[in-house]
């Protein structure tokens, strides 16, 4: 498998996979300390660092697909941090929502061109009272109606973002086809969100985006555009990109920054072999941080696959300040390898609108 670095102060791309340190990925939670009777006793650093980890691991699996009602779509939920300040411990976070609907399950209107047309919205409760609301449209126009062999695989994608403190939340997010009138072409998924905190102690890592290409609708960063994918599969012959941020590392000086993709696979007796690599690819890079404290090192990678075998995976992230020494903890992805079949990208001709 081969990787390609974009972004400024990036040297020595890939490595070789002996290169790499041994990564942990943080397991279950540490015991709770000893309290005096009448005290409550105060949380360790590494404790809080701790609960912080698990609450991105809650993030990612507060992901999942909607099969009921008139059609399926899959979606996650995507935390970002747009200004880290040790004095703000609430400080907002910037949550991204991200859905992606079968195609074939989405009615075309000619108006000028065949229009594709859904609408998102994504309420955050808690207490039984609505916290947080907001809304996205995105509109889609082609030469020609999408042939049932596109539309088979094609997701379309659409998202929104909200600014929130961390906390715990219920979700619910509505999606809705603009062709169709009442509630014929509308689906709702709910559940339970918890927003993590920034970790004020060391360098860490934010959520890991996986997009299909770049020139899509979600734009994470100035000057960047990708084609987020919230059901995180890709095909074994694709170059997917991956997209994190990174935070705490010495403002002007250099990092390391380590990435790997492992298989998730388990074998079950003599017959159910993985003939793959359990860990076919791995990459350790050297970039620099700006000089501003407030900007977050962000980073695009673009994965070749080269015929990875088809199953479950992980990509795996971790950055180390070379100044410090400190390294941040694992931050994971879940990420589904399939089969390349005959499939086509959904491509805008006429173009896309998107309203928030």
């Amino acid at each position: 498998m081969k990787v390609s670095g974009l972004g400024s102060g990036d040297r020595a791309v890939a490595m070789l996979a002996t290169a790499l340190v041994l990564w942990v990925v943080p397991g279950s939670a540490l015991a709770a300390p000893t309290q005096d009777v009448g005290l409550v006793a105060e949380a360790t650093p590494v404790e809080r660092v701790a609960d912080a980890e698990r609450d991105f691991d809650r993030l990612d699996a507060s992901a999942g697909i909607r099969s009921g009602g008139p059609f399926s779509f899959d979606y996650q939920h995507l935390a970002f941090f747009p200004d880290i300040d040790p004095e703000r411990p609430t400080q907002p976070v910037e949550l991204w929502t991200a859905v992606s609907v079968q195609a074939d399950r989405i009615r075309p209107v000619f108006e000028g061109g065949w229009k594709y047309s859904l609408s998102m919205t994504v309420e955050l409760w808690q207490d039984e009272t609505l916290a947080f609301s907001r809304e996205a449209l995105t509109t889609l126009t082609l030469a020609a109606p999408l042939s049932p062999e596109v539309t088979a695989e094609a997701g379309f994608p659409i998202q929104t973002r909200l600014e929130v403190p961390p906390g715990e939340y219920e979700f619910r997010i509505r999606v809705a086809d603009e062709s169709w009138d009442g509630d014929r072409g509308v689906n709702e998924a709910s559940g339970r969100l918890v927003v993590p905190a920034p970790v004020l102690t060391q360098p860490f890592v934010s959520s890991i985006a996986v997009a299909a290409d770049s020139g899509g609708t979600w734009k994470p960063a100035p000057g960047l555009a990708l084609k987020l994918n919230a059901a995180k599969i890709v095909y074994d012959d694709a170059r997917p990109f991956v997209y994190f941020e990174a935070y705490g590392l010495t403002p002007g000086a250099d990092y390391r920054g380590e990435v790997r993709l492992v298989s998730r696979r388990v074998t079950r007796g003599a017959d159910d072999v993985f003939r793959g690599a359990y860990q076919p690819f791995q990459l350790q890079y050297r970039g620099s941080v700006s000089s501003d404290p407030g900007e977050p090192v962000r980073k695009v990678l673009r994965l070749d696959l080269g015929r990875t075998r088809p199953g479950p995976y992980e990509v795996q992230v971790r950055v180390r300040d070379l100044v410090t020494g400190q390294a941040s903890e694992v931050r994971t992805a879940r990420l589904s390898v399939q089969e390349q079949r005959a499939f086509e990208p959904l491509q805008p001709v006429v173009g896309t609108e998107v309203e928030e």
